[in-house]
């Protein structure tokens, strides 16, 4: 099942109607998959429509999730989650990689939002490569000192955007 208006109960957006103007969510999914060579995942479309490719956040004081990483979990605060210029503008930013040895974001994984972890801003990742043991999943990364490597670098923090859209919570319910 895909992403449905029920799944933003927990988000703030600018309309609360769902009205979609669909060509301009067509030409922002296409240009996305131009700009960045992927091909996205019907849910992803279904967040663009839904939220008319404007930015949300999650409801004030219920913003937290937690990050799954192998050496333990790690709450993160939500902060935003991207329109597709953002998409297209952080993903761009995150592969081109200004530190040395450092590895940079692959084609595939695309940053559809913004987290802090309490040391620093964090990005949101999802897994949009279809042969990938992780397609769809959402991760948190803190690019500023973790490789791009799930588990590790990569916190888990949901199978799919949809189940995603449901985690935030107030940081006493974690």
């Amino acid at each position: 099942m895909g992403i449905v208006e029920k799944d933003f109960v927990g988000w703030r957006m600018n309309s609360s109607n769902f009205d979609s103007n669909l060509n301009k969510v067509k030409s922002a999914i296409i240009l996305i998959e131009n700009k960045l060579m992927v091909k996205l995942p019907i849910e992803f479309n279904d967040y663009l429509t839904l939220t008319n490719d404007e930015a949300i956040a999650p409801i004030r004081k219920k913003e937290y999730c937690l990050a799954k990483y192998a050496q333990g979990v790690r709450s993160v605060r939500t902060s935003v989650l991207f329109p597709s210029e953002q998409v297209i503008e952080y993903t761009k930013l995150s592969q081109e990689s200004i530190y040395d040895e450092r590895y940079l974001l692959p084609t595939g994984l695309i940053v559809i939002g913004s987290n802090y972890d309490g040391d620093s801003d964090s990005c949101i990742i999802y897994d949009v490569r279809p042969n990938s043991p992780t397609y769809l999943h959402v991760f948190n990364w803190r690019y500023y000192v973790d490789n791009v490597v799930v588990s590790e670098g990569l916190g888990l923090l949901a199978h799919s955007l949809k189940a995603f859209l449901s985690t935030p919570t107030a940081i006493d319910a974690l």
